[in-house]
């Protein structure tokens, strides 16, 4: 019998946060456990005693004599809850409970459940639960880290595209900043950790997205992120960097891409010293290239060897026609661009289409594109 295989990234176990906040939950429970049973081992010991000094078993005694304990503990007492026989020796043993039952059964027992209840967060608990619960269902999503602004942008479009996230932040400190924020779901903890990463489902994830003002941080992230993820192609990391430097280091380590921002910045705004943009045409682009625009985007689709449009002309696959989006560009394996290809422009394997449409068309598009020859329509 062949012995199972340890998962590459070792026998590191994923934390559960949902069982955290079970404990928590129980927790709570076990300091109600004293003060509950005082609560009850009164109240049973007066309705006892009422029973055997009124001889009366019968269910509606045993219901007045549990009525008349519990107005005697909580101080309320506005009636009695037992008949004339034997009144006078009633009131003495109510006397005498009370001054046993008061201490015992409210002073502590009562007292102490509601400070219990009031000072636990047992609203809170829930709420986390309720949220690790949920997330424990979650894939084809990004994980991303830390809070800053830059992830928040990130965070608020992906909102806008309905994109799942879990957001990973070190810093305790943000934790009401983040709720007010309300990302979908969040952990606090270290994100370069395994165990954590492991715990935000990184297996069912589409890729990280790391963005901390210290590279060394976004450095160990990559790396324990790749090392549970190898696959590049599957799995994508996305950095920012400080430096060039950085970001070279980066990409050895695993990331898939890393932007660094005063350099995107730069050079957007030399573009638009260079070419003074038109307001329509610069709005129209910066919305499809920062993800603004809703209705429509733009994406590339790679040709593989088995698509059966591979070695077709673009009229001949009728592209538009069936999914709505069009090819704006063919970029050949070294490199070279063909802007608006004309219809006559033939397909080859390894090349990759640019499609501009709507987002739903666009998915439609890449299925159509890649069916094997033996299905083309």
């Amino acid at each position: 019998m062949e012995k199972q295989k340890t998962p590459h990234y070792g026998k590191v176990k994923p934390i559960n946060y949902r069982y955290i906040y079970e404990e928590k939950f129980y927790d709570v429970l076990g300091q109600l456990k004293l003060p509950l049973m005082v609560v009850i081992f009164v109240s049973t010991v007066g309705v006892l005693l009422f029973m055997i000094v009124n001889n009366k078993t019968d269910g509606e005694s045993v219901v007045n004599y549990f009525f008349h304990t519990v107005i005697s503990i909580s101080t309320i007492g506005y009636t009695e809850g037992y008949g004339t026989d034997n009144l006078t020796l009633n009131r003495l043993i109510t006397s005498i409970y009370i001054l046993f039952a008061f201490p015992a059964g409210y002073m502590y027992g009562l007292v102490k459940t509601i400070q219990v209840l009031t000072t636990s967060n047992l609203g809170k608990i829930y709420k986390y639960w309720r949220m690790y619960k949920e997330m424990e269902n979650i894939k084809d999503h990004f994980i991303i880290t830390p809070f800053n602004e830059i992830t928040k942008e990130i965070m608020n479009d992906f909102k806008k595209r309905n994109i799942p996230f879990v957001l990973i932040e070190p810093d305790k400190r943000k934790k009401e900043e983040i709720e007010n924020f309300n990302p979908v779901y969040f952990i606090l903890d270290e994100p370069h950790k395994r165990a954590v990463l492991l715990g935000a489902f990184i297996e069912r994830a589409r890729g990280i997205i790391t963005a901390f003002e210290e590279n060394t941080q976004d450095l160990a992230v990559i790396v324990t992120a790749r090392l549970i993820m190898p696959d590049r192609n599957n799995f994508y990391i996305f950095a920012t960097a400080t430096t060039e430097g950085s970001a070279e280091k980066m990409k050895l380590l695993g990331a898939n891409e890393v932007i660094i921002p005063q350099q995107t910045i730069g050079k957007r705004i030399v573009s638009l010293v260079l070419h003074p943009p038109s307001p329509l045409v610069s709005n129209f682009l910066n919305k499809i290239a920062f993800g603004e625009k809703m209705d429509i985007d733009i994406t590339e689709v790679h040709i593989d060897e088995n698509s059966w449009v591979a070695g077709k002309a673009l009229k001949d696959i009728h592209l538009r026609k069936n999914t709505g989006t069009t090819v704006v560009a063919i970029v050949k394996p070294n490199g070279k661009m063909d802007i608006a290809p004309s219809g006559e422009s033939v397909i080859k394997s390894g090349y990759t289409l640019l499609l501009l449409g709507k987002p739903e068309n666009i998915e439609k598009a890449k299925t159509y594109l890649n069916k094997p020859q033996e299905v083309s329509p």
